[in-house]
């Protein structure tokens, strides 16, 4: 049975079962293309279906004429944005768990394009659900123990225990993360770029990011702990993640994700020894002009 291929809305032909499998072992096709073969209802993602449609033991047979393709966000059986079909707090539930449990498996059927509003969503809704209960685990904290905590954590704590401070700051989250998503994936996708791992667009790292680290926000949850996690996790996930979909090894993934961090320790650390020079040649210029 013939199978179709198509790629970013280009046909790559029609193949057998066992050149589909040998394509996919091979790096011919990827996960992501789609696949359509007779008696399907729609176009799929390969590496949902590639078990399915080109068993070890395929053989090959006649075909027909495959149906319109379907938009990739439509069609890939992606949770979050099959949402209107399987319902909100299950396609909430069923990313989260794909997301944290199985990243490599779940970002390569994650289609590349689709828009940038359902990961958007996505992740401000986590992000502040997370954020929220961090918020209250601070308080809860303060107020058993006041003295624990940094000073600064201390301050925050007590600011927040103002209603209108902590109904303010409840709704500004929202917007907050909203710009953190798209700095963040900015910045990503610039490292990307850098070490020669950008091969496909802004728009599939900003996915990526999205998924991964509204899923982790919800580690948030957990008390004492769930911040480390959270972010331990996210790294983890952000580099399986863009190493699927940009087709790049996880290694170069590894050193775009981390990079921004680096750089940003690196001008701190920069800042603080010109500042730290400069206050002891203005005391050395003091002395000189105590003399």
């Amino acid at each position: 049975m013939k199978i179709h291929i198509n790629r970013a809305g280009q046909p790559l032909g029609q193949f057998t079962p066992d050149e589909v499998r040998a394509g996919f072992k091979d790096g011919k096709f990827n996960a992501t293309d789609l696949a359509w073969r007779d008696g399907m209802p729609m176009w799929k993602p390969l590496g949902e279906v590639i078990d399915e449609i080109a068993p070890e033991t395929a053989a090959d047979s006649g075909g027909s004429v495959p149906p319109a393709v379907v938009p990739a966000a439509q069609a890939t059986g992606f949770p979050w944005e099959e949402r209107a079909q399987r319902g909100f707090l299950n396609a909430l539930i069923d990313t989260v768990r794909l997301v944290l449990l199985e990243p490599a498996k779940t970002f390569a059927v994650m289609p590349p394009v689709g828009g940038f509003g359902a990961p958007l969503f996505f992740f401000v809704l986590c992000a502040t659900v997370g954020g929220v209960a961090s918020l209250g685990y601070q308080m809860a904290l303060n107020a058993v123990n006041p003295s624990a905590g940094t000073p600064e954590q201390q301050m925050l704590a007590n600011a927040l225990a103002s209603t209108a401070v902590l109904g303010a700051t409840i709704m500004f989250l929202p917007f907050f993360f909203a710009a953190m998503a798209f700095v963040s994936a900015a910045l990503t996708h610039l490292a990307l770029m850098v070490v020669g791992g950008a091969k496909k667009s802004f728009e599939a790292t900003f996915r990526v990011t999205c998924y991964a680290g509204g899923s982790t926000s919800v580690l948030n949850l957990l008390p004492v702990c769930g911040a480390l996690a959270a972010w331990i996790w996210n790294i983890v996930i952000m580099v399986l993640g863009l190493a699927e979909v940009h087709g790049i090894s996880k290694g170069r993934a590894l050193v775009a994700v981390l990079l921004p961090t680096l750089v940003c320790c690196a001008l701190m650390i920069g800042a603080a020894m010109t500042v730290a020079a400069a206050a002891a040649g203005s005391l050395g210029i003091l002395e000189a002009a105590g003399k």
